[in-house]
């Protein structure tokens, strides 16, 4: 009671306002939901779901050995990009029912038997307050599995080229879990970019023993395939 209390009285002097233009009210105004695009059919690569017009896969899938695919509800741009800094940075937790939404679908026909958040560095989470992968896993009605934990720190990965990313999560990722013999598995995460985070943890649950790992995120970010560039995100 007290804390609907409280809660209360911070909605009346912090109303809600939407992550994409600001207006009162509600973390998502319709007019800003409606310019959400999808990250799906013609024009979207079939393995990573980053925009692509070529035959097949494209380029930013040639180092994704260890995933069985990418699938995100949206490109990382305009609205989604709002929402996924508004969570990430701003610490607004009022869009995370809004992402989360928008998960379960991602997985109709995948077959997972387990979801794993993305886990962030203890001091990171403490600072932050809470895990927005783990949030959204959990506010999309799945049950997170234990025993994937980061167990080194690593530097924001915003701004970094592709090798940089790589080398940056190198190592930085264990599973301590019961064994995955067979098991088809999920990691959930707010945005994949160049998919270097995903990747480190899809070994850590490979030499468990998951047989099949995907990623599965809100966004996805279609950086430039040929760029040597820092990429943003």
């Amino acid at each position: 009671m007290i804390r609907r209390a409280a809660n209360a009285a911070l909605d009346l002097l912090y109303p809600p306002r939407c992550a994409g233009c600001g207006k009162f009210d509600l973390p998502l105004c319709a007019h800003c939901a409606d310019l959400l695009s999808e990250a799906a059919g013609q024009g979207r690569c079939p393995f990573c779901t980053a925009a692509w017009d070529g035959d097949g896969n494209c380029p930013r899938c040639f180092h994704l050995h260890e995933l069985e695919g990418v699938r995100a509800a949206f490109e990382m741009a305009g609205t989604a990009r709002n929402l996924v800094h508004a969570l990430k940075y701003r610490y607004y937790r009022g869009v995370a029912p809004i992402m989360a939404e928008a998960l379960p679908p991602l997985a109709d026909d995948l077959g997972i038997d387990r979801y794993y958040p993305v886990p962030l560095h203890r001091s990171r989470e403490k600072r932050r307050g809470f895990n927005q992968s783990a949030l959204l896993l959990t506010l999309a009605g799945w049950q997170p599995a234990p025993g994937l934990r980061r167990v080194r720190k690593t530097e924001r990965q915003v701004g970094q080229r592709l090798g940089e990313r790589r080398a940056n999560v190198a190592g930085a990722f264990e599973y301590d879990g019961p064994r995955l013999d067979g098991l088809t598995v999920a990691l959930v995460d707010d945005v994949v970019t160049t998919g270097a985070t995903v990747m480190e943890c899809a070994r850590s649950l490979q030499d468990a023993g998951a047989r099949t790992v995907w990623a599965l995120a809100f966004a996805r970010a279609s950086y430039s395939p040929q760029t040597d560039e820092p990429i943003d995100d």
